[in-house]
């Protein structure tokens, strides 16, 4: 398995409305350069999503992929490698690219 991505994940839970939210900082392993998918709703696995409609956006990902994101990782021997932290509320926002 060669890993193209890493995918640095940060989500942080909203306890008096109970929402979670998530932001992620995609670097490229060949180039270093690195993209941000910035502070969001979204419980679960939708990270993944996210990341993935970011790395279609920019161009990271084949247009062929356009409506079967998912099917990149399968095809691909799996080239994300996510990296999940729980954190606070600016944590994340700061992890989605805001200064």
């Amino acid at each position: 398995m060669k890993i193209k991505f890493i995918a640095h994940v940060i989500q942080w839970r909203d306890k008096v409305n109970g929402n979670t939210y998530h932001s992620v900082s995609i670097t490229r392993t060949d180039t270093g350069e690195t993209i941000y998918v910035p502070f969001q709703y979204g419980y679960g696995w939708q990270y993944e999503h996210t990341t993935l409609e970011k790395l279609f956006e920019v161009g990271w990902i084949p247009k062929e992929y356009i409506n079967r994101l998912y099917y990149y990782e399968r095809e691909n021997d799996y080239p994300i490698k996510y990296i999940m932290h729980t954190g606070t509320k600016r944590e994340c926002i700061e992890n989605g690219g805001a200064e």
